[in-house]
Order: structure tokens, then sequence, then C-alpha cells
């Protein structure tokens, strides 16, 4: 079989309502060799089903929280596209407390910053993490 390719503008849309991306492709073809793409795109299809940490990334801001200098100095970053430029930060460092109130929104570089700055890289919660996938990669490689 020979796979084909389908230009983007020919993809089907997302069916979520305001959403403007394309359908995610499965992976998968047809036995004429064309793609099968999903009816939601990469970033609904995580939502609905729980994956890549959307359970709280879905409090993301479309702009930089630090643009009133809450980390000592104000974001200059201009925002293009903010799902690729912004992150959600837990302010206490901790990834396993996901409350609304110890999420911000912060451009990457903001985000380093804090991160270096506060040793969040430090903090019990991403030993314990670090830890878990230490154990895992030892029985699963």
């Amino acid at each position: 079989m020979i796979k084909r390719i389908v230009p983007i503008e020919e993809r089907p849309m997302c069916v979520i309502q305001g959403c403007s991306k394309r359908g995610q492709h499965t992976g998968r073809y047809k036995n004429n060799g064309y793609p099968i793409f999903r009816k939601t795109c990469v970033k609904h299809h995580s939502i609905e089903y729980g994956l890549g940490d959307w359970h709280y990334k879905i409090h993301r801001k479309e702009y930089c929280e630090n643009v009133d200098g809450r980390l000592g100095f104000n974001c200059t970053t201009t925002i293009i596209d903010y799902e690729w430029q912004l992150d959600i930060d837990h302010k206490d460092g901790d990834p396993s407390n996901n409350i609304i109130e110890n999420l911000q929104t912060l451009c990457k570089c903001c985000h380093a910053i804090k991160t270096k700055t506060e040793r969040d890289y430090m903090t019990p919660g991403r030993k314990t993490l670090k830890s878990m996938d230490n154990t895992i990669s030892r029985f699963f490689g």
C-alpha cells in the first residue's frame, strides 16, 4: 500500500466549536492509502482522554502573568502563539499541587528564570516524581 499525503487545507477541521485546528492524524491508513483523521485536534483529543496534563493546562491564560512584575521583573516577551510559548507554573514548585490558586501562566523565559531562581527543580514533589520515573524506567526500560 502506498501511503498518501493529504494537503493541510484538505484535512478535516476539529469539531469543537471555536477551534480552528485540524483533526489529528491517527497514524492509521485506509486500504486506499489515505490517512485516517480524528474528529478533534491534538489538544481536544488530549483533553477528552486525560492526556498530557490537560487537567491543569486548561487554566492557562493567553498572556504571561508576569507582566505585573510578580517575579521581581516585568515580562517583555511578545506572545505570538500562546499554546507553544506559555506554560503553567506551580507557584510552590510542587507539580502535584494542581489547585487553581497554585497555578500561574508564565512564558517560557519567565518560567525558566523562576525555576532557576526559586530552585523549583529541588522541590519535594519533583524529587518524588523523579524517583518514581527512575523506578518505572528500571522495570520497563
